[in-house]
Parts: C-alpha cells; structure tokens; sequence
C-alpha cells in the first residue's frame, strides 16, 4: 500500500506541471473586439452619380475607427459600433457591429486591403438569402 501511495504521488507530481503547461493553439477564427489596426483611417474617392445635367461628383468612402466603421455616399450613412472582427484570409477582414443611427440591428461588412486600396462590401439579407453586395469601387487610402 506504502508502494502505491508513493507512485501515485511520483506520478502526480511529474504529470500534473506537464498537463498544466501543454501549449493552446491560437484560434484565427476568433472574433476580436474593435476594428484591425491595418484598416484604420479614412478610404475614399469621388464617384460620379445622376445623369445628364444632374450629374455631379460625390464622395464614396469608409472611416474606420478603433471601434467604429461610417460608411458614407449620397442618403442614408451607415454607421457600425460595438465593432468585433475576424481575420478570414491573407487579406480579408469580416467586420460586424450594430447599426447604430437606423435600426440598432447587427450588421455586417466585408473588406478586402490589397497594398493602399481597399474594398468594402456590406451583407444583406434577401428573402431570407444572406449574401455580400457587389463591390462599388476600390477605395484608395486619404
């Protein structure tokens, strides 16, 4: 019994440090708080809207903050907060938040960064149907 006592106590006190300290993985699919710092600033261009002699020149872009994203064109601006992010490729980033001016429902965009451009999609639900919208432009960096 003495015997067993002892290698039960052996045992334990070489395994259990061992167990304690096995290396985690990192999980990349991770949703993280805020918005990635290699997306931060302000993305725009002009972009040419209305036709014939109601055409004019407006502003397309993206600001995105530590914990915001403000989408703006002509309308309605969307703005995201309570931003969380995961990283789902090289250069793709899936960013969603609430909408915070409209609805104050759950959002979702997804941005490309390729050098100093960028491109912004947003996700929409139609007919119950969740897709990505179709990229408006490359945004270069202000």
């Amino acid at each position: 019994m003495k015997k067993l006592l002892a290698l039960a106590a052996i045992s334990l006190s070489i395994g259990l440090p061992l167990a304690l300290n096995a290396p985690t993985t990192a999980h990349a699919a991770k949703w993280h708080q805020g918005t990635p710092k290699v997306l931060r600033g302000t993305w725009e261009r002009n972009k040419r809207a209305g036709q014939g002699k109601y055409a004019f020149n407006a502003k397309l872009g993206v600001k995105i903050t530590k914990k915001g994203l403000n989408s703006y064109w002509i309308g309605d601006p969307l703005v995201l907060g309570k931003m969380k992010y995961r990283k789902t490729s090289q250069h793709v980033y899936v960013l969603k938040g609430i909408e915070m001016i409209n609805s104050l429902k759950p959002y979702q965009v997804r941005i490309r960064r390729v050098g100093n451009r960028l491109k912004y999609q947003e996700y929409q639900l139609i007919k119950g149907h969740g897709h990505y919208t179709k990229a408006t432009a490359w945004l270069p960096k202000k």
